[in-house]
């Protein structure tokens, strides 16, 4: 699922040359190690300042690329024997990429006591089930939360009965006026999918998978996202749903920190506020971990390994970063060192979201179940589909997938 691409709406598609000097050319690999990453504006400042310190203190040269479509980029690359040393994504590529031998296992060849570094999420996140591997470090956490706009209210909404008042009563489409928007796909709406206790997809201790799209709890889930299509922009593309937001043209709006640094770009009036309360169940969003990858390339070189690993180790434990993160992006640590009291208003809220969420699932087989879900979703939300029927259609889409 190309989440991260869709919901912080970034381009930046690395040149070709020097794509190709990261792939290794006539010349060989570049800089001691290589990174590939899709990061925001914001992010990258901070990344960038970070690279830059670790040069200085280390005299490495790390060779830096951001680059579009990445996960084609690097299964492209790696299946074929090249790419970089490392990448930047979300935890749900672990199953996936480990399966297809695209991670190195650096559990023997770390200098860090995972445990005793980072949260018991955060470790968790970068091991494949089932293993002690370890495929990377982990960076920040990340979810789904509220985000309002002071101008158009004065407090955020506590309850989904309150948040849909609030929606009719500022909902005006003739004047470019929405009550409420978020973007919309499987990720974005898991906090009202998973509300009634129901699950997208899970494995159980047998390995076996259970999906969540039959059953009562999650059609119940999926009738909160149609009613609040009712006062969304009718365009469900990212941008048409952010726009109006960052314009000042809705009272509310769902998204994640990764959205932080075009709202702060765009002088947008917004706050971020704890998810509503909703009466019978809880609002239960996917959890994401960013993860810096450690790839299966690094057993190519020796030195290169060694001088990613020593990166990994020296970003992910920088408290001076990790409390950038959640100060300028509004990131969740996971290092068990920041303190709590120290950080923004938003990352609490953040913060809670992430607490009452569920991990995105690292099996490989989630990879089937994104888009035909995503699929009935549009389907009722935007030709009147029936909640079962569509996804019983999706479910049954999705184990064919996983028979082939």
């Amino acid at each position: 699922m190309d989440r991260r691409t869709v919901l912080k709406s970034t381009g930046g598609i690395v040149a070709a040359s020097a794509l190709a000097g990261c792939l290794g050319g006539d010349d060989g690999p570049e800089g001691d190690m290589a990174i590939w990453h899709e990061l925001g504006e914001g992010e990258l400042a901070i990344f960038d300042d970070m690279v830059a310190e670790f040069e200085d203190e280390t005299d490495h040269d790390v060779a830096v690329s951001e680059v579009g479509d990445l996960e084609d980029r690097v299964e492209t690359a790696v299946a074929a024997g090249e790419g970089p040393e490392m990448w930047s994504w979300a935890h749900d590529w672990v199953g996936n990429h480990w399966d297809r031998g695209f991670l190195a296992d650096a559990s023997e060849d770390l200098t860090i006591d995972l445990d005793e570094v980072f949260t018991d999420a955060a470790v968790e996140a970068v091991q494949p089930p089932g293993t002690d591997a370890v495929v990377g470090l982990p960076a920040a956490g990340e979810t789904i939360s509220l985000f309002y706009n002071p101008e158009l209210i004065d407090e955020p909404p506590e309850s989904l009965d309150e948040m849909l008042d609030i929606a009719e009563e500022y909902h005006n489409p003739q004047q470019g006026e929405y009550g409420f928007s978020q973007d919309v796909n499987v990720y974005t709406f898991s906090w009202a999918l998973q509300a009634f206790g129901s699950r997208i997809f899970e494995v159980d201790e047998n390995g076996d998978a259970h999906l969540g799209v039959d059953d009562d709890e999650m059609h119940e889930g999926m009738e909160i996202a149609r009613d609040l299509y009712e006062f969304m922009p009718r365009d469900l593309a990212y941008d048409a749903q952010v726009t109006p937001f960052t314009e000042g043209d809705v009272p509310i709006h769902m998204n994640g920190p990764w959205a932080v640094s075009d709202f702060n770009d765009q002088d947008a009036d917004f706050e971020v506020a704890e998810l509503p309360a909703i009466e019978g169940g809880e609002a239960s969003p996917y959890t994401g971990i960013d993860v810096w990858y450690f790839s299966d390339m690094i057993n190519e070189d020796e030195d290169r390994k060694d001088v990613t690993i020593e990166f990994g180790e020296y970003y992910t434990t920088n408290e001076e970063f990790a409390q950038r993160w959640a100060d300028e992006q509004f990131y969740i640590p996971v290092l068990q060192d920041i303190d709590e009291d120290g950080l923004p208003d938003e990352v609490a809220a953040f913060q809670s979201a992430f607490a009452q969420g569920v991990a995105m699932p690292v099996d490989a087989r989630m990879n089937q179940v994104w888009e035909p879900l995503e699929d009935a979703m549009t389907a009722v939300l935007t030709d009147d589909g029936d909640i079962a029927e569509e996804f019983s259609a999706a479910g049954e889409s999705i184990r064919d997938s996983w028979d082939e």
